[in-house]
């Protein structure tokens, strides 16, 4: 049994569940598919996930990227585990994938500890479920670079408990935040579609913020704005023409102008998807064509 079957297993975990030995080839992950399916905040929500990974494979789309909050790894317990197998197998009934750029609702320390990374990074959740390293680039055959930086701060971090001293538990976990070495890992080379939880400083978002600004604390709204000014920061880097993110449970496509940090001003088209159980939380991007489209309601 190699080092990862052997963590998985001392966890507890179904042995066919992760699946390790695509490690050593070369990286499938990074050709990005010309037409992909996007995903606002699945929160664990299996019945929501389940029939809208139904509805992607449907009109044939066969890479599908969660926005972040997937929540279907908290404490690494049976019955999440039993639950990812489920969505393995429909992805697989179409050789399909999902990719998840991690969110702050994310059981980060079960991740680690049940799904070490392979040499690129990648955490394999199962066969056809992988958590991207902050950072990942892709890009389409025709050469469109596609990243993802996942991460943000929790706004209602006071309310939640850390995890213990062994590292179990808890439902708050540090590693939620956009740090340097996840800026430094994106690099400045410019992207054209840059995948987030959180989203780029836009007039419509800071509507919706401000709605919700009552009531709390502010070293509250400090911790959740600071995550926010380092995407803003990753979108300075790489100055992206279209960024599309989740977190913020709301419907948004707005376009702003931004400045690099070497003064070059550019344009982002920021499109921030809804949560689980709504129809604004999908959509289909043409990538090569920038085209995003919510998933046409079902009547």
């Amino acid at each position: 049994m190699d080092e990862g079957s052997r963590a998985a297993a001392s966890e507890g975990v179904p042995r066919g569940i992760v699946k390790l030995d695509m490690h050593a080839r070369a990286d499938p992950i990074s050709v990005v598919d010309d037409r992909i399916g996007l995903l606002g905040d699945t929160h664990g929500n299996y019945p929501w996930t389940r029939d809208t990974l139904y509805r992607f494979l449907a009109i044939g789309i066969r890479h599908i990227h969660v926005l972040g909050d997937f929540g279907f790894i908290w404490y690494g317990g049976p019955r999440e585990h039993k639950l990812l197998g489920k969505l393995d197998e429909i992805l697989a009934k179409r050789d399909a994938r999902l990719f998840v750029t991690g969110g702050n609702h994310e059981g980060y320390a079960a991740l680690e500890r049940q799904f070490p990374p392979d040499e690129l990074g990648y955490r394999h959740l199962t066969e056809h479920i992988t958590f991207l390293p902050r950072g990942w680039r892709g890009r389409t055959r025709a050469g469109t670079v596609v990243a993802s930086l996942g991460g943000a701060n929790s706004i209602d971090r006071w309310w939640r408990k850390p995890p213990r001293a062994d590292g179990h538990g808890g439902s708050w976990w540090p590693q939620e935040a956009i740090t340097e070495a996840d800026l430094e890992a994106l690099g400045t080379a410019r992207v054209d579609v840059l995948l987030g939880h959180e989203a780029p400083w836009s007039r419509e978002l800071e509507k919706h913020i401000e709605l919700r600004r009552s009531g709390l604390k502010h070293w509250e709204l400090k911790y959740a704005a600071e995550s926010q000014r380092m995407f803003q920061r990753a979108v300075e880097q790489v100055r992206p023409r279209l960024t599309v993110s989740g977190h913020n449970h709301v419907w948004i496509n707005t376009v702003e102008s931004h400045q690099s940090p070497a003064g070059e001003e550019f344009k982002t088209q920021s499109v921030v998807l809804n949560r689980d159980g709504t129809d604004e939380a999908l959509a289909t991007l043409e990538v090569d064509r920038f085209d995003l489209r919510l998933l046409e309601q079902r009547r």
